[in-house]
């Protein structure tokens, strides 16, 4: 997971020229539930140095802000669950009603949407093949006449060669990953319906998600989750804060959940839940900052989930609009010595790719697109991620510190970056 993805190779520059900026935003330590148990065939095993940012997610594998194609991408996470799906096309789930439940009811509710994860891993490393494994969760959001979908986290099933869901307790089920998306977190499975029935899997149970943008803090929530690997557990806690920000293993979460609901090893990927019985997110991350904090646990908020879920369950990936360029800031240092305009500059161009084609060059210095100011990498990014993948768009740049040009650039998508 910790390899570089030659398809964002554009957003890991960025991530090289942004680092003082994220490591500010790191003066918290964040890691990812899961529970890790991880046997060498051949030699004993050989205990990992856990550091300040411990990766620890539910259903995750035990192994473990740039501008990749001209967007802000976030790092790889290490391996663990995934989870998205398409609300709209999924069936209802039974009716809940719009008042609230007692706790107990909301539990019984939901509990039985909610499955554990179980994951395996090979690897060869220096002592020989090593076999790992991993526990998590996840949320059932989708259910047609031949399969069933399943959202978690993307760090639950990352590097993962085997992938079950267990339902009602103790039944297993192969498990396909479908769609995964490590920036957002987020990750799809689907089980075969034949599969279920083999498995002695008979009553199948559609999460109910709610408007996450509703969420206040204040709120009662309860979070259900493979715990410690051992099994689906609930607690119950509130929204302690909301629009969070927080990063983990170099992935940026923006507008996450704040909760004071035990969230522990394997919750990842598992449901946090409002009093009306509806999935409002998608458990994630907890705080370690210091090694004292508590109760400081972290959930995607639902109407994110249910955007990208839906995309991953049809196309397996979500566009990432670029250009095909490396780029880094034009400091005022740099644009005071050489009388350079404040943009980003085009370290390299892409062979064959987009910005290549347009007629974008090394060295040009990029100052505005669509319209808008360009004044860093930042800048840059956050117009990209509005584009729209095969439309073009007007990027103006400063050739030879004097020479301003107009071009049209079609938007491309990163995921299919030529290699």
């Amino acid at each position: 997971m910790f390899e570089e993805d030659k398809n964002k190779i554009d957003e890991q520059n960025i991530n090289d020229t942004t680092q003082d900026t994220q490591q500010e935003r790191e003066q918290k330590c964040y890691y990812h539930e899961q529970v890790k148990k991880a046997e060498k065939q051949k030699k004993p095993w050989i205990k990992y140095i856990a550091t300040c940012l411990i990766v620890s997610i539910a259903g995750g594998g035990s192994f473990g802000v740039g501008l990749g194609w001209s967007q802000n991408y976030f790092a790889k996470p290490v391996p663990y669950d995934t989870t998205a799906a398409p609300i709209s096309s999924a069936p209802s789930a039974t009716a809940v009603s719009s008042t609230t439940m007692s706790k107990k009811d909301v539990i019984k509710t939901v509990m039985p949407s909610v499955v554990s994860i179980s994951t395996r891993i090979l690897e060869n490393s220096y002592w020989g093949e090593i076999e790992g494994s991993g526990a998590g969760s996840g949320i059932v959001f989708y259910e047609d006449d031949e399969k069933v979908g399943i959202v978690t986290n993307n760090h639950v099933i990352q590097g993962a060669t085997q992938v079950s869901a267990i339902f009602d307790t103790d039944k297993a089920v192969k498990a396909k990953v479908v769609g995964t998306d490590k920036d957002t977190e987020i990750a799809v499975l689907t089980v075969l319906k034949e599969d279920l029935k083999k498995s002695g899997v008979e009553n199948i149970v559609v999460a109910k998600f709610g408007n996450s943008d509703l969420v206040e803090v204040g709120d009662d929530v309860y979070a259900i989750g493979n715990a410690l690997g051992e099994g689906l557990t609930a607690t119950d806690g509130m929204i302690s804060a909301i629009n969070k920000e927080i990063n983990v293993q170099g992935s940026t979460l923006e507008n996450v959940l704040q909760t004071n609901a035990a969230i522990n090893q394997g919750n990842s990927g598992g449901p946090l839940i409002n009093e009306r019985g509806e999935v409002i997110g998608v458990n994630t991350a907890k705080s370690v900052s210091g090694g004292t904090a508590e109760g400081i646990g972290y959930a995607i908020p639902s109407n994110s989930v249910s955007e990208i879920a839906e995309i991953l369950l049809t196309n397996g990936s979500v566009p990432k609009p670029g250009m095909g360029i490396y780029v880094k800031n034009v400091s005022t240092e740099m644009s005071n010595l050489y009388r350079l305009p404040i943009g980003v500059i085009v370290m390299q161009v892409i062979p064959g790719e987009n910005a290549e084609n347009a007629g974008m060059e090394k060295g040009d210095i990029i100052v505005e697109v669509n319209g808008k100011k360009i004044m860093d990498t930042d800048d840059l990014s956050n117009i990209l991620k509005e584009l729209e993948v095969g439309k073009t768009a007007e990027v103006y740049v400063v050739r030879n510190g004097d020479t301003s040009l107009k071009l049209d650039v079609v938007i491309g998508d990163m995921n299919n970056m030529a290699e």
